[in-house]
């Protein structure tokens, strides 16, 4: 449903344009530790061109950029996190944006990276199919959300402004496998993280 999907991304833009100023000092060290661990995890190559979908203030690319890796984009819906991702980023390449209709050329990626975001997606199935779309043959994407269980991950979705659902591990691998994503691996990054992985 076209309203539903339009009413989300209205949430998120106002809910993250809210909180934008105050995100790094809430959320800054906890997101941080995770974002280590799914960086470790993931041995990028260095010459890969990455896209960090649902970028927020820019945490997650300035991990990469110190990690040497050059040719880094990212895009957010939200003015005033992209504002504040600006200060803090050197080469990467950042972009308003939604993950639903993504502005890049087909087989463009290397490695798609979602880092808590994917719970705000407005449609998560128009995502995944931009997420195939733009990743080259043998690409990576990496879905790393939280997940309580069920029944906590339906109050979440019902309290969190601009939350579209949370999916257990079963939903998230079924999401992969329906959008022909090979090789899926699933990993425990945090109490409540969970690390989806698979191949184009």
């Amino acid at each position: 449903d076209l309203r539903v999907i339009m009413d989300i991304k209205k949430q998120n833009e106002v809910f993250f344009g809210k909180i934008a100023g105050y995100y790094d000092i809430i959320f800054g060290n906890w997101i941080r530790k995770t974002q280590i661990k799914v960086i470790k995890s993931s041995k990028i190559d260095k010459s890969s061109k990455v896209l960090d979908a649902g970028c927020g203030t820019g945490n997650f690319l300035s991990l990469l950029e110190k990690d040497n890796i050059k040719r880094l984009y990212g895009i957010d819906i939200s003015k005033e996190m992209l504002k504040i991702a600006k200060h803090k980023l050197k080469i990467s390449k950042i972009s308003l944006s939604s993950v639903e209709s993504l502005k890049f050329k087909s087989n463009f990626f290397d490695y798609i990276f979602s880092v808590d975001a994917f719970h705000h997606y407005s449609s998560k199935e128009k995502a995944m199919e931009s997420f195939h779309r733009v990743l080259k043959s043998g690409g990576k994407l990496a879905v790393v959300d939280l997940t309580f269980g069920d029944f906590l991950n339906e109050i979440f979705h019902r309290i969190e402004p601009g939350n579209s659902g949370v999916c257990n591990k079963i939903q998230m691998r079924g999401i992969f496998a329906k959008y022909n994503f090979k090789e899926v691996k699933q990993s425990k990054i945090g109490m409540f993280t969970v690390m989806t992985a698979g191949v184009k």
